[in-house]
């Protein structure tokens, strides 16, 4: 079975090659796992932008790639 950290990553391989490299490099790449409970997957970002950014904008994509 996979870590959290194996998962994350299998995610980040998937979401870059979709994101323009800009987007990727300032908003997901600096981003980890920090726990699953309950089939709740949360990530810690960088600062509160950041995680305002990715909720908007990935939370449907990211919730797409894990199932």
């Amino acid at each position: 079975m996979m870590n959290l950290e194996e998962i994350w990553g299998q995610v980040l391989s998937q979401l870059q090659p979709e994101m323009p490299r800009a987007s990727f490099d300032t908003w997901v790449r600096d981003t980890e796992v920090v726990s699953l409970e309950k089939n709740i997957l949360t990530i810690s970002a960088r600062n509160a932008y950041a995680r305002d950014w990715l909720e908007s904008r990935m939370t449907a994509i990211v919730q797409n790639i894990l199932k």
